[in-house]
């Protein structure tokens, strides 16, 4: 078992699945469970940019990096997948949307998280173009301000992200009955290490607390479940 401390590189918050304040949230309780069931603990948290965190692995200054956009197989090593993110588009129930497609979007007014035209799948890149208007947001919150509000038909994010920030949203404002259309894949993510060692420890670790039952109650907590015990964020 490895005795030094293991440094995990991990990109600033994204609620539910990563709180900086106090290294919580759905991936880092996997993460650190599977060690735990592996009689590991030492681990040291640390936040860094995706781009600052995969090189910071490449040279072996971090142990660990939860997102890496590099290849791997030589030196760097993927576990199995900690859990998926499923992006959705995400409309006012009353407007009676058929969204079962990207290609259903077009004509409307959609907002974005940043880079999506990057992390989404080819077709809706070339689709911004057929959208009424199209905008990116860095701030996630303000794509629920503005569906509430009407300012926009479709907003797309992940779906834990939006029911997070959701609840948030709800304790200080009113909000409206909402659609989720799943139309993108779920994108597995699983952690990158420097490793192989240590990443077949982990992969045993997760292996036994999914046999265990203790992954489905880490699961169990969708983001509406963290924004209940996570004091609101201001709207912009």
């Amino acid at each position: 078992m490895p005795s030094e401390r293991i440094t995990v590189a991990v990109s600033p918050s994204v609620p539910p699945y990563v709180f900086s304040h106090d290294d919580s949230g759905l991936q880092l309780q996997i993460l650190k469970s599977a060690f735990k069931n592996q009689g590991i603990t030492n681990l040291d948290i640390v936040y860094m940019s995706n781009k600052r965190a995969g090189q910071s692995l490449e040279k072996k200054n971090v142990d660990i990096a939860m997102n890496y956009a590099g290849v791997t197989g030589s030196t760097i090593y993927s576990s199995k997948s900690l859990l998926a993110y499923q992006n959705v588009a995400v409309s006012l129930k009353k407007n009676n949307f058929k969204i079962n497609s990207v290609y259903d979007l077009s004509g409307k007014s959609v907002v974005a998280f940043q880079h999506a035209t990057e992390f989404l799948p080819a077709p809706f890149k070339s689709l911004t173009t057929k959208l009424r208007s199209y905008e990116e947001v860095v701030y996630q919150a303000a794509q629920v301000d503005h569906l509430m509000k009407e300012w926009v038909d479709v907003v797309v994010l992940e779906k834990r992200v939006f029911l997070y920030y959701l609840q948030q949203y709800k304790k200080t404002h009113p909000i409206q009955a909402i659609t989720i259309h799943p139309i993108f894949p779920a994108a597995p993510r699983p952690a990158y290490f420097s490793s192989k060692v240590l990443q077949e420890i982990f992969d045993m670790g997760l292996t036994h607390i999914i046999e265990s039952g203790e992954y489905s109650k880490i699961m169990a907590f969708d983001g509406s479940d963290y924004a209940q015990v996570t004091a609101p964020n201001s709207i912009k």
